[in-house]
């Protein structure tokens, strides 16, 4: 029962499970591979993240989980060659994610980082050696695991992605109530207010026809009228 349970949980959406009460995962759990999906997806709606940060390859594969940002291959093996403890690198495709993980890469982003990089005037361009090292990617660093605090004390509700999902959360919701309790979906059916009964059309009555009176009787001509008097 264990097994199907998680194997079902690990199908649902963002808005499945914020409607099933099981919105706020532990923070250090696998993320499903549904869930990490979806989110990637969603970043890649974003122009900034189909491009890497560190070079303008296109369609980046890989993500720096320590900044949240999404870079390409070649760029992924530049950081790992810094080490973990300046950028920790994960695929969006193939690696497994937690939720406290995946959640700097939804709350980051390529726009949000190289937007900082530009008003602290460095180019976000610059070599990936010093880029990463610099007291902007600290400061960057720090803004990110505030954000990221926050989310794991929310859930999946502080996601960006999850934003817009209050009404999509509700039906979801009235779904699941519905196939567990069919009482409860009668219930709510007639509690419904009845609609009102539009009264049918009335069609006016005929107006009467009005028909001439006959003519009036031609008097006798004078010859006639002399015979009969005499």
């Amino acid at each position: 029962k264990g097994a199907r349970l998680a194997k079902a949980m690990s199908t649902l959406t963002i808005a499945e499970l914020i409607a099933s009460g099981k919105g706020k995962p532990d923070p250090d759990a696998e993320v499903p591979q549904a869930i990490r999906d979806e989110i990637f997806n969603e970043l890649k709606k974003n122009p900034a993240n189909r491009t890497c940060f560190d070079c303008t390859a296109k369609n980046p594969t890989w993500a720096s989980v320590t900044f949240g940002t999404q870079m390409c291959l070649d760029c992924s093996g530049i950081h790992r060659r810094l080490g973990v403890h300046v950028s920790f690198c994960r695929s969006v495709l193939m690696d497994k994610w937690t939720y406290r993980q995946i959640y700097r890469a939804a709350l980051g982003g390529n726009a949000r980082a190289r937007e900082h990089w530009k008003r602290c005037g460095v180019d976000p361009y610059q070599k990936i050696e010093s880029k990463y090292s610099s007291n902007t990617a600290q400061q960057y660093k720090r803004l990110l695991e505030k954000d990221v605090a926050d989310a794991c004390s929310r859930g999946l509700t502080a996601l960006p992605m999850a934003q817009g999902g209050s009404a999509a959360a509700a039906n979801a919701s009235a779904a699941a109530t519905a196939s567990a309790d069919p009482f409860a979906a009668y219930l709510n059916g007639i509690s419904q207010p009845p609609q009102p009964v539009q009264a049918p059309a009335t069609v006016p009555a005929p107006l009467p026809v009005r028909t001439a009176p006959p003519p009036a009787a031609a008097p006798p001509p004078p010859a006639a009228a002399a015979a009969a008097s005499g």
